[in-house]
């Protein structure tokens, strides 16, 4: 395998720097005064550069562009076919998405930490997850009805929020797709067994 060139690790080193500094300033004072400007002075960087690597202060502070379904995990998802497994291949689509944020430089025991600390944050990601959301939801309309659909993504992204919102030293993102896939699976079938318990 080739060694990433000089120019490639810069670009890595720019990208991360700004996304520990959206991290800091958020962490210190709140979302506030974690404008655009602050965080390119923290970073070092131009507003210019900012904006060639992140769209918007809350996508720095998440660490990502955006969240996307790669080609090959919509290929996976849809070789099954109806309702059968629909929220497992949910679950383990979504495992796959977060794993690759992860790889991408995404500082998710960072962004745990400072969600404890600046729970006024939360909507804002959430507003981040959006678009991924939606996308997700077309993509479950293609095994089941629309409404079905977004009933079960509800469901997967309620359990992504739940690990999210987890004690720290209780980290389901720990093991990898595969392991966050199957505590998501857990999390959404004891969902299931509340309502059951509880409307009986």
């Amino acid at each position: 395998m080739t060694a990433p060139s000089l120019r490639e690790r810069k670009k890595v080193e720019t990208r991360q720097a700004i996304h520990e500094a959206a991290l800091r300033l958020v962490a210190e004072n709140g979302t506030a005064h974690a404008s655009v400007d602050a965080i390119c002075s923290e970073a070092g960087v131009s507003t210019r550069t900012f904006f060639n690597y992140f769209p918007s202060k809350v996508s720095a502070i998440v660490g990502l562009s955006s969240f996307q379904v790669t080609d090959a995990q919509r290929d996976a998802f849809l070789q099954n076919d109806g309702e059968r497994w629909l929220v497992r291949d949910l679950c383990t689509l979504v495992g796959g998405i977060m794993d690759a944020s992860a790889r991408d430089g995404s500082d998710r025991q960072a962004i745990r930490e400072l969600l404890h600390r600046r729970p006024e944050l939360a909507p804002d990601v959430i507003k981040f997850a959006a678009e991924l959301r939606h996308d997700i939801v077309l993509l479950a309309s293609r095994r089941t009805t629309p409404e079905r659909a977004q009933l079960s993504v509800a469901m997967v992204m309620s359990a992504v929020d739940c690990a999210l919102h987890r004690p720290l030293e209780t980290d389901a993102f720990d093991g990898g797709a595969e392991e966050f896939a199957e505590w998501l699976f857990g999390a959404v079938t004891t969902m299931q067994a509340v309502c059951r318990d509880s409307l009986d």
